[in-house]
């Protein structure tokens, strides 16, 4: 358990009042469970603080039985020099345990205050950075800067407490026992064990002369002092509990002036789980939240997972909604937040379980013609950094986050501490506080409701009680009562009861979105689009292809648009290609540059505008994997170099057996397309083209090329003398082999 600093002026308070103590100017610092590095520097700090501005006195309470010993000595030493260069009068509260190197700071004290259960010494007890036994006893004993009999007694204790080799007795007073003299006082303490003493011995030896009680403090001032057992789950979660209460009330902010709203979004499948269709339904949920403005979100999680990326996607909006916004999303774990289930309550402010509820076991999987199997490393190493980032956004413990990723990852809790270690070995099975085991090697870390609340992932847990079930109408309309809702049987929530819970119901528009973004639903949607353009670029007139082509555009951009996969820029990209075609085909003799940029410009606004997240698609070097956008885009690629590919394809089927053999697409079909092999128009005998004298109407502008309807066939033709204009009747003034000469039926040239 961590050191925990705090200025508790009412504990000491009381502690004077209790013990004749001057009460201006009293500064506090409680330093419990294991003392190490990491958990002193807060105090350390405090120390450097009073150097700025000493008090008059300080109140140091202790209840350790482990740490670091360099750690605690540098403390102890700057408290020393406080009192040295200020004159700091210090007073030492002893918990129920000051064993181990906290068992240090006693010697400081210039006046020790006790509770009734005391016991003090051991100080190389479950202790880290160990000193050689004279370096330490020597640095201990520096610290006592008392005369007389009392600093004689504390040097004697020091001693002992450091040294197992020394025998403590008691014949008319405590003394080290002279191994060459006889000596028949009472073993206090045995060699081979360091000496320990209890609260009895404290006021035996005049150390002490009243006890103060927990109990006491409390009935008086309302402040407990907590016993800090190592392994105590029940202590961790009253102080995670009373830090929760505050935390709520510092975010959830109620407008008295206003009705009380709650959202409420629920992902609620464990057989679907989460997939895009997931996400447009939280961003629609969230788009609406952003405009009612609700006291908090409840996010009801009961799922088994889904897709990486669009858990992303929600994860950064809800997290984007509390920091943003102003609005904290509670998630409230109704049973299941496995795999990215875990991600989204991680992305939450606050977490709320039922008793039931699982989270964990979020590795990162594939699917195969084999069934799921688990990611590789490269893909495996970047998932879990990010997992373990989103984890730490809301203050929570990353190493956990990373063992529900990494099955390989061995966890344990190290005097109060959570620790990796890189093997089974380095476990410490044996001693006076031995490590928990948390997750095991070949493993993924679940965690139940008591563990999630014992290690602080959950917040606060909610028990099953009776209520008022909610009625078809309601749910339906998505209004009821908060007090239907068993998270508002929770003391704390209980004070929402009244408020009305607003709760966003998805409809057959997101399901429909949802199915546009699936990948083989999109590549339909884009081979419709190729082939629907194809045929009607190589037919006069505008038919059912163009309208094909234009409604499989428009499902492109409404769920490109939908998903903020696309911006206007893929839209202009395809818009400046359609011009560019467009100026090839009517304006531009033949075919070239302009023609072959605007089918470039049309293919790649269309891939962008299909491929979500393009511009979040990252490639780490080091691991060598794509990050989730990453894996993504290249699976929807994929999907749509082979609609690409099928519409080429289909494309020339179409051209070389289908189109040319039906009268029905005479009109759909340019005849007049030269064959440089055959020497004759493409599919058309030379001698069944249209001979001179022949007449018809221009189909496509003749600038001087284009395309001419005779007798219900379209050719290709070229004018005699500038321009002619679509609709304009030509007589056919001359074939020059393959070539159709065509002149305005207005135009006064003559027959060559």
């Amino acid at each position: 358990m961590r050191t925990r600093l705090k200025v508790w002026i009412l504990s000491a308070i009381l502690v004077c009042c209790c013990c004749g103590i001057d009460l201006s100017a009293i500064e506090f610092i409680s330093l419990k469970g294991y003392l190490g590095e990491d958990e002193t520097v807060e105090a350390l700090k405090q120390v450097e603080a009073w150097h700025e501005t000493p008090p008059e006195k300080a109140l140091i309470e202790v209840d350790s039985s482990s740490g670091d010993l360099k750690a605690v000595l540098l403390l102890a030493q700057r408290i020393y020099e406080l009192k040295q260069e200020h004159s700091v009068q210090i007073v030492v509260y002893l918990g129920n345990n000051v064993l181990g190197p906290g068992a240090i700071l006693p010697f400081l004290a210039d006046e020790l205050l006790s509770s009734p259960f005391v016991s003090w010494g051991a100080i190389p007890l479950g202790s880290e950075s160990t000193l050689p036994l004279n370096v330490l006893r020597n640095r201990v004993t520096s610290l006592i800067a008392s005369q007389g009999a009392r600093g004689d007694l504390l040097k004697l204790l020091a001693r002992a407490m450091v040294d197992p080799a020394l025998t403590v007795t008691n014949e008319d007073g405590w003394r080290i026992r002279n191994e060459s003299v006889t000596d028949r006082g009472q073993v206090i303490s045995p060699k081979g064990e360091t000496l320990v003493i209890s609260h009895n011995q404290l006021k035996e030896l005049g150390l002490v002369e009243r006890f103060v009680r927990a109990s006491e403090l409390q009935a008086n001032y309302g402040v407990e002092l907590i016993p800090t057992e190592a392994n105590s789950a029940s202590v961790r979660r009253r102080a995670v509990s009373g830090t929760v209460n505050e935390r709520l009330e510092a975010h959830i902010r109620i407008d008295e002036a206003r009705p009380l709203n709650i959202g409420h979004l629920i992902i609620d499948d464990k057989t679907v789980g989460i997939t895009p269709g997931t996400w447009l339904y939280v961003k629609s949920a969230l788009d609406y939240y952003k405009e009612t403005k609700p006291a908090f979100i409840i996010l009801e999680l009961n799922t088994p997972g889904g897709q990486v990326y669009p858990s992303q996607q929600i994860s950064d909006a809800l997290k984007e909604m509390d920091t943003q916004y102003g609005i904290p999303v509670v998630a409230y774990i109704n049973n299941w937040a496995i795999s990215a289930g875990a991600m989204l309550a991680y992305s939450c402010r606050f977490i709320v379980i039922a008793k039931d509820a699982s989270m964990g076991a979020a590795a990162p999987v594939f699917q195969t013609q084999e069934g799921m199997e688990a990611a590789p490393e490269k893909v495996n190493s970047a998932f879990r950094s990010d997992f373990a980032n989103r984890a730490r956004f809301f203050g929570r413990n990353g190493l956990l986050a990373e063992a529900m990723v990494d099955k390989d990852m061995i966890l344990v809790r190290r005097h109060g501490k959570i620790v990796k270690v890189d093997t089974e070995e380095q476990i410490r099975r044996d001693g006076p506080d031995p490590d928990e085991m948390i997750s095991a090697k070949g493993k993924l870390l679940t965690l139940n409701a008591e563990e999630m609340m014992d290690l602080g992932v959950a917040d606060l847990r909610i028990e099953s009680v009776a209520v008022t079930p909610i009625g078809t109408a309601e749910e339906g309309q998505g209004l009821w009562p908060a007090s239907k809702m068993q998270l508002f049987q929770h003391e704390y929530f209980k004070r929402f009861s009244h408020g009305t819970v607003d709760s966003y119901q998805g409809d057959w528009k997101i399901d429909f979105l949802a199915m546009l973004t699936h990948p083989v639903v999109s590549s339909l949607i884009f081979l419709g689009l190729f082939l629907g353009f194809y045929i009607e670029m190589s037919s006069p007139g505008f038919g059912i292809p163009g309208a094909v082509a234009i409604l499989c555009l428009f499902l492109v951009l409404l769920s490109s648009f939908a998903m903020e996969a696309a911006s206007w820029l893929e839209v202009i990209l395809i818009i400046a290609g359609l011009v560019l075609l467009g100026l090839e085909l009517f304006v531009i003799p033949g075919f070239g540059v302009a023609g072959l940029a605007g089918i470039a410009a049309i293919i790649v606004g269309l891939f962008a505008l299909m491929l979500p997240g393009l511009e979040t698609v990252s490639f780490d070097q080091d691991s060598n994997t794509w990050n989730a956008a990453g894996e993504v885009f290249m699976e929807r690629l994929v999907w749509l170099c082979g609609s690409l590919v099928v519409g080429l394809v289909v494309v020339a089927l179409l051209a070389r057996y289908v189109l040319p053999r039906f009268t029905a697409f005479n009109r759909l079909v340019l005849t007049g397309e030269q064959d440089s092999s055959e020497g004759y128009v493409a599919g058309v005998d030379p001698r069944t083209l249209p001979p001179p004298g022949s007449q018809g109407v221009v189909e496509a502008t003749l600038r001087p090329s284009g395309s001419v309807i005779i007798d219900d066939v379209l050719y290709t033709a070229t004018s005699v003398g500038g321009f002619i204009e679509k609709g304009t009747d030509i007589e056919v003034l001359r074939l020059d082999g393959s070539r159709v000469i065509v002149v305005s039926v207005e135009s006064d040239i003559e027959t060559l």
